[in-house]
């Protein structure tokens, strides 16, 4: 895999928010199959130590929205019909729970190339605001790849 300097490394894009909804948590711990009721409650949320109903940690996601405004960026130059997911991890921090505004940054740390295939390694960061400031929501790292095309 080549690992020369490209360009694009250290690419970012204006940070995005999410208003995070009580009604998208519950939909999203229903999907995954989570029965725990402070994903559902509001009440029992609290009675857990929550401030409302708390999304399960891969709710990142959403409000990462799977990094979309970096990749349609056009100067990272994806063509997203031929681009493949191929990995993510994220370790997390504070809770994200319904109210809460998540705002998330994120760049390219890494393009390589192997035969027809582009690696673009991506990171995140995104921070629940709070009364008393922001605290680390999760940090993620994606890699998506891409086959052939402009690359």
């Amino acid at each position: 895999m080549s690992t020369g300097t490209d360009c694009r490394v250290g690419l970012e894009v204006a940070p995005w928010s999410y208003q995070v909804g009580r009604e998208k948590i519950r939909e999203f711990a229903r999907v995954l199959g989570h029965r725990e009721a402070w994903y559902y409650d509001p009440e029992a949320a609290r009675a857990a130590g929550f401030r409302d109903v708390v999304a399960p940690p891969m709710f990142a996601v959403v409000y990462g929205r799977w990094m979309e405004p970096l990749i349609m960026e056009p100067a990272l130059g994806v063509d997203y019909r031929r681009m493949l997911h191929g990995a993510q991890e994220f370790s997390f921090g504070a809770p994200v729970c319904s109210g809460d505004v998540v705002t998330t940054t994120a760049r390219v740390d890494g393009v390589s190339r192997k035969k027809d295939l582009t690696f673009f390694v991506l990171s995140s960061v995104s921070l629940v605001q709070s009364g008393s400031g922001a605290a680390l929501a999760s940090e993620g790292r994606w890699t998506m790849i891409v086959r052939g095309g402009r690359e």
